[in-house]
C-alpha cells in the first residue's frame, strides 16, 4: 500500500478545504495504525507484559510518523490494550483486563510525576556541581 502524503491530497483535492483533508488523512492512519498493533498484539508479536517499541521505531517500522503511531498507542491505551508509563513506554496488557479508572490514571500520574521530579532534581545537582567546575576552570585561567 502506497504512503499518500499530505501535500499530495492537497494537490489532487485543491477544490476541498486542505484542513479537512489532513484530518481525514490522519484519522485514517491513526485508526490503521491501532488496528495493525493490535493485530501484532492478538498474534503475539507483542506478547503481554513485553513493552512495545518506542514511537519512532513503530513510525520507521510502519512508514508512519512517530507522532501519528504515539496517538494510535493511546487510542489502544484507552481500549485498555496497552499500559502507558511515563518514562518507560506502553506494556501490553491482558485483553481482560480492565481499563484503570479515573482515581487509578491519578494515582499512577502522581506516582510518574513524582518520580519525574526526583530525576529531575538529580540532573539539577549534576548541572550546579558541572556549573561549579567551570566556574573553577575559570578562576584559574590567567587574566588577559
Amino acid at each position: 500500500m502506497r504512503h499518500v502524503s499530505t501535500g499530495d491530497l492537497r494537490r489532487k483535492y485543491s477544490g476541498v478545504v486542505a484542513d479537512d483533508v489532513e484530518n481525514a488523512a490522519e484519522q485514517r492512519s491513526r485508526a490503521q495504525l491501532a488496528d495493525e498493533i493490535r493485530r501484532d498484539i492478538d498474534a503475539g508479536r507483542y506478547p503481554v507484559g513485553d513493552r512495545l517499541p518506542g514511537y519512532r521505531e513503530l513510525g520507521r517500522r510502519m512508514g508512519a510518523a512517530p507522532n501519528t503511531v504515539g496517538e494510535a498507542v493511546r487510542q489502544l491505551a484507552a481500549e485498555g490494550r496497552v499500559r502507558i508509563k511515563a518514562n518507560a513506554g506502553a506494556f501490553v496488557c491482558e485483553v481482560d483486563d480492565e481499563p484503570l479508572t479515573a482515581e487509578q490514571q491519578i494515582r499512577e500520574a502522581r506516582a510518574d510525576l513524582l518520580d519525574l521530579r526526583d530525576k529531575l532534581r538529580s540532573v539539577r545537582r549534576e548541572l550546579d556541581a558541572l556549573d561549579d567546575k567551570v566556574g573553577d576552570l575559570i578562576d584559574r585561567l590567567p587574566s588577559s
